[in-house]
This record gives structure tokens, C-alpha cells and sequence, in this order.
């Protein structure tokens, strides 16, 4: 009898993960893109919020940033951006000659942009915004499920009384486990999203006129002075 009670209660949990798993939508939190704007109140980090509060105090974005300029020096702008993504808090992710990329804290992300476009001309400057509330939500929430069908596995692995029995119950410990450690990285890559922003920085050296550019320059300066009217 007590055997059957552990077959029953082994195929129940087995069902009970089956739906666990099709309700729940498989979601990475940094690869949707919508293309639009957004701003977060709050700046950016997700906390848990009374009732009482704005849903929009609540929403997770995350936010993505590229900007390009032109400078007069490539290196002195790497060293400069170094030091200021240093200044506020943030880290590399990538860099090459003339590109870097970082992350920086969403609160400090407005000023480190203008601090940037102050370091040449800025030829090109993208900014777009991502909620990724509802599948953070709905992560926890499948961690929350997944972490209750472990504890009762455990609970029915005491039961257990055959090899055959063991051995079935702890390959479904594994298999939630690895789920388990799966949401676990969804939802933590999920804070570091909406947390620091993501910035990605192109410098290339200004283009300098050669002597005869500058002769050109300077008829045209001339022309367009005296079709200057005050």
C-alpha cells in the first residue's frame, strides 16, 4: 500500500511539473528588443511595492544606448571614458581602438551621457528602453512553483523503500534542480538589466582638411559671407 502511495504520489509531481513547465513561457530576460523609448521611475532597479503604490513606480527596464563622435584624439577619449565609466560606478564589457562597451548604473546613466557627448561631435546617438516586468514576474513566480515541487520530492524520497524507487525520484530531483538553477540565472540576469544600463560607446578620430581642403573651406566661408545679410 505504501508503495502505491509512493508510484501515485511520483506520478503526480511528474504531471504537476509537465504543466509547471507549459504554463510557464521560456523568457530571456536581455534578447527582446521593442525599439521603444522608455523611461523608468525609480531608477531602473525592481523592488517590491505596497499596493498602495503606482504600478509604474514598479516596472523593470532595461535600457540600451549607442552613441558615436567624432574626437581629435582616440586614445585620450579611451582614457577619459575609462576613467569616468570608473567614476560612476560601472565596468567594461568589451573595448577595442575605438569602441566601448559598458555597464553603467541606470541612476548615473544621464550624466555619464553627457559627459561622453562633451568629448567630440556626436554624429549619431541611439536610446531604447525594454519592460521586461511580466516575464520577471513570471519567472519568480515559476521559481517559486519549482522550488515547492523540490521540497515535496524530498519529502517522498524518505518514503521511498526500493532501489527502483530512489532511483526515479532523485532523477526528477535533478531534472527541477537544473530548472531551478536555470531561473535562478534568468531572474539575477534580469536585476542586472533593469539595474545598469547598457552603453556602447564609437569614437573615431576627426577628419582633418588637407591644404587644399582648406582653400576650399575658405571659399566657401568666403561665398557664404557675402550672401549673409544682417
Amino acid at each position: 500500500m505504501r508503495k502505491s502511495a509512493i508510484k501515485i504520489g511520483i506520478s503526480l509531481l511528474i504531471i504537476a511539473l509537465s504543466s509547471c513547465a507549459s504554463k510557464a513561457p521560456s523568457v530571456n530576460a536581455g534578447a527582446d528588443a521593442s525599439g521603444e523609448t522608455m523611461r523608468a521611475s525609480g531608477g531602473g532597479q525592481y523592488a517590491e511595492r505596497s499596493r498602495g503604490e503606482s504600478e509604474n513606480d514598479s516596472r523593470m527596464i532595461t535600457y540600451t544606448v549607442n552613441i558615436q563622435i567624432s574626437v581629435n584624439n582616440v586614445d585620450e577619449t579611451r582614457k577619459i571614458l575609462a576613467e569616468q565609466i570608473e567614476k560612476f560606478d560601472g565596468f567594461i564589457t568589451r573595448e577595442s581602438n575605438n569602441q566601448i562597451t559598458t555597464r553603467i548604473p541606470v541612476e548615473n546613466m544621464d550624466e555619464f551621457l553627457g559627459i561622453t557627448r562633451t568629448l567630440g561631435k556626436v554624429e549619431n546617438e541611439s536610446k531604447t528602453g525594454v519592460d521586461i516586468t511580466d516575464q520577471y514576474r513570471d519567472n519568480v513566480i515559476r521559481l517559486e512553483n519549482l522550488r515547492n515541487l523540490r521540497s515535496r520530492y524530498l519529502e517522498i524520497l524518505q518514503m521511498a523503500e526500493t532501489v527502483a524507487d530512489l532511483l526515479s525520484i532523485e532523477k526528477e530531483l535533478e531534472r527541477v534542480n537544473t530548472e531551478i538553477e536555470i531561473m535562478e540565472g534568468r531572474i539575477q540576469y534580469a536585476q542586472m538589466s533593469a539595474a545598469y544600463s547598457n552603453i556602447t560607446v564609437r569614437f573615431n578620430e576627426r577628419v582633418r582638411p588637407g591644404p587644399l581642403g582648406l582653400i576650399f573651406y575658405g571659399l566657401y566661408l568666403g561665398v557664404k559671407w557675402l550672401f549673409v545679410w544682417d
